[in-house]
């Protein structure tokens, strides 16, 4: 299988990416670089530096081929999309109509799409697929768009999956970046001994999801049988989590004491207070379960983290 993987140097896709060279597929990655790292592509991936929001991009893509597009390319900062939401709507939503049309046009018959669970909004949890979406954000807003814009192209004969993910984490995770994912900031504090600040009430519901058991999904949807349509599904651990028990249980992987002091500052309106996933629908689909509890996880990443002194951001 030749496979295009867009944000191949990021974090999930970088993982994705080397699972399916493993796998024995042949592996295009795509990534302009603004946030993912040409070192993260594995070896083996054939690397192309562009921006798929730009239309001229496209051109660029190299000819044969190609049996599927996983999208992972995007804009997922929050404070970012807040902050500029053009550039969002372009990042996320652009390169998804972009790259559909490419696939459309090349008879590229699967496309497999990296949502999020921004796009409900405060739906009560644990959250189904069919659950209705009213996105807080720009970046829900644009993740949500690129969805419709995919329906489209599966009218047009596109296989679509589209995975509705919720907060992955996992060795591999941006430690500089302090603007996104909830774990690798709290943990770039920790492993430098200092206050935690915390944007938002302590009491929030999140959901963690081990990044090999997310990229597994990815995996068995690319293996299954191809099916016209739009198939959707919601990747999390499906246990709700609160940002105390996230932090408690961070201390316990760093051997922090839990008198370690923690700040809480205001939150922000575009901030999801309380989620969790039903994935009984991936279940069945897929035959997927998660299988790498929370504190397994954490403690994996920290090990992993604590060899990474050099990728901390002082703060």
């Amino acid at each position: 299988m030749h496979v295009v993987v867009t944000g191949g140097a990021g974090f999930v896709g970088s993982h994705l990416a080397r699972q399916l060279l493993e796998a024995g597929h042949h592996v295009t990655v795509v990534d302009n670089l603004a946030t993912g790292r040409r070192g993260h592509v594995p070896a083996g991936a054939e690397f192309l530096e562009l921006d798929v929001s730009r239309p001229e991009s496209l051109g660029a893509l190299p000819g044969g081929s190609f049996d599927a597009v996983c999208h992972l390319a995007a804009q997922s900062s929050g404070p970012a999309s807040a902050e500029m939401p053009y550039h969002d709507l372009q990042a996320n939503a652009a390169s998804t109509l972009l790259l559909s049309r490419w696939c459309l046009e090349r008879r590229v018959p699967r496309f497999l799409y990296a949502s999020s669970m921004a796009i409900y909004g405060e739906a009560a949890s644990p959250v189904r697929e069919d659950a209705a979406c009213a996105p807080l954000s720009y970046y829900g807003v644009s993740k949500l768009a690129s969805e419709h814009l995919l329906r489209l192209a599966a009218r047009e004969g596109l296989d679509v999956a589209c995975f509705r993910m919720f907060s992955v984490y996992g060795p591999g995770q941006n430690l500089g970046n302090l603007t996104q994912g909830m774990v690798s900031i709290y943990l770039a504090y920790l492993l430098q001994g200092i206050e935690v600040p915390v944007t938002g009430s302590l009491q929030r519901v999140r959901d963690f999801l081990y990044i090999d058991d997310a990229v597994r999904a990815w995996r068995l949807a690319l293996e299954r049988p191809l099916r016209p349509g739009v198939s959707t599904w919601n990747l999390g651990s499906g246990r709700p989590v609160t940002v105390r028990a996230l932090l408690d249980a961070l201390l316990a992987a760093v051997q922090l004491p839990a008198s370690h002091p923690i700040r809480e500052l205001p939150g922000s309106a575009a901030d999801q207070f309380a989620l969790y996933a039903d994935v009984t629908t991936a279940r069945r689909d897929l035959g997927w379960q998660p299988s790498v509890s929370l504190p397994d996880g954490l403690e994996a990443m920290a090990a992993w983290a604590k060899s990474q002194a050099a990728e901390v951001v002082r703060p």
